[in-house]
């Protein structure tokens, strides 16, 4: 057995996983269990606009408030689905962001400097 691992890489070799025992619904807290259904519910009925014929579809068109309410629904409702980030999660949008500024500015330098160098 040995001998056969010995060419194949560490990450290729199979690791035995250990058996857990399957998470019973009885077992699981009544909290848990009704969170994905509060999230996935709307807080309002939305309103839809259906045109009754191809061509009043044409040129029937929602109105800006139907338009305005609509994203006001969209945006609590992604509101209610977000979590605020952790200590954690935070600095490694933080460093992300900063290393994406640095990088644009670092390209805009060049850009002007070979620029200033051609012209």
């Amino acid at each position: 057995m040995d001998e056969e691992k010995k060419g194949v890489p560490e990450a290729e070799q199979q690791i035995p996983a250990e058996q857990t025992p399957p998470i019973m619904p009885s077992e699981v807290p009544k909290e848990i269990q009704e969170e994905p259904k509060e999230i996935a519910q709307p807080t309002a009925p939305t309103q839809v606009f259906v045109p009754k014929t191809a061509a009043a579809a044409e040129e029937a068109k929602p109105s800006k408030w139907q338009k305005v309410r609509g994203f006001i629904v969209e945006c609590r409702r992604v509101l209610r689905v977000t979590k605020r980030p952790d200590k954690v999660e935070f600095k490694t949008i933080v460093k992300i962001s900063g290393i994406g500024i640095v990088a644009i500015g670092f390209i805009g330098f060049l850009v002007t400097f070979l620029k200033e160098l051609i012209f």
